[in-house]
């Protein structure tokens, strides 16, 4: 494989980008086993910033190192799945808790930027191709919209990183027309209750979304494990 040439500013950074980028595109097999010289040769970098990028895909979940023997990209798998799932709720019911604290007109940008994104997303589903839409990732774009009404960085790196999953999971076609679909009817109720400003059941919205969202992913990871 031929790979880009990394422009030395901001070398640990880009060079973790673009092998997360790689292993998200499947341009690594599950299983594959990386080799931080041939990493270090195809990229243009010492192997410093290779062992950097690695550590932290390990982090994410995307790879895992075994004693001895080297880091091997993972297969998706549906415990991580789960746990991922866990961490999203969590951290969507923790922000769920701070917005009656906001102010008003905070609310309501809320509420007009997940509109937004839903608006153009429900365009795209309806007028291009299926695979077109997968790609523009808008459920990362409402679920990142959200979790940013928290305020808190740290919460937000987490948030983006457990996503990891679902970007996988898009890039396997395990993502059906049908489960978007839905997906996107439950967003709208969601922000229908932050409009009417119903706190008290805003959980309960999420909480369906993203069980529905973990069952259905899991159905098609069960059937499609030989390929993942």
């Amino acid at each position: 494989m031929n790979l880009p040439k990394i422009d030395t500013s901001n070398l640990l950074d880009k060079t973790y980008t673009i092998i997360k980028d790689l292993i998200i595109k499947r341009k690594f097999k599950p299983n594959e086993k990386l080799l931080i010289p041939e990493l270090s040769k195809q990229l243009g970098v010492s192997r410093t910033p290779i062992r950097d990028a690695l550590n932290r895909l390990e982090m994410d979940g995307l790879v895992k190192t075994v004693s001895k023997v080297g880091t091997f990209v993972n297969a998706v798998d549906i415990e991580d799945v789960l746990d991922a799932i866990d961490t999203r709720l969590m951290l969507e019911f923790w922000v769920a808790d701070k917005l009656p604290t906001l102010a008003k007109e905070e609310l309501l940008s809320l509420i007009d930027n997940l509109s937004k994104i839903l608006n153009n997303a429900s365009t795209l589903i309806e007028d291009a191709p299926f695979d077109t839409f997968l790609k523009s990732n808008y459920n990362l774009a409402f679920h990142m919209e959200f979790i940013k009404a928290g305020k808190n960085k740290r919460n937000i790196d987490i948030y983006e990183n457990v996503m990891n999953y679902h970007q996988l999971a898009s890039q396997y076609s395990l993502i059906k027309k049908d489960m978007a679909t839905i997906a996107l009817n439950q967003h709208y109720a969601i922000i229908e209750v932050l409009k009417k400003q119903q706190f008290d059941i805003l959980k309960e919205a999420l909480e369906l979304h993203l069980d529905d969202s973990k069952q259905r992913l899991i159905r098609e990871i069960s059937e499609n494990k030989e390929q993942l």
